[in-house]
């Protein structure tokens, strides 16, 4: 089972923008729980941003902001 930890590291060692759907394949994990991990990993300090408008299609997309 993934940890927020494999997400945080998953996100930093290919920095791009994901959607949920590709983080779940990455990760092997149901929707659900990428939604712990992700709560989880922002709760331990990681900047995690959601956008979910038209520039992203009305879809939700997400990324790691390290700094």
């Amino acid at each position: 089972m993934a940890s927020e930890k494999d997400l945080r590291a998953l996100m930093v060692s290919r920095a791009r923008v994901w959607t949920p759907k590709e983080l779940c394949d990455e990760l092997g994990v149901h929707v659900c729980e990428l939604v712990r991990l992700l709560d989880k990993a922002r709760r331990a300090g990681a900047n995690i941003r959601i956008m979910n408008n038209e520039r992203t299609g009305n879809t939700h997309k997400l990324w790691l902001v390290e700094g």
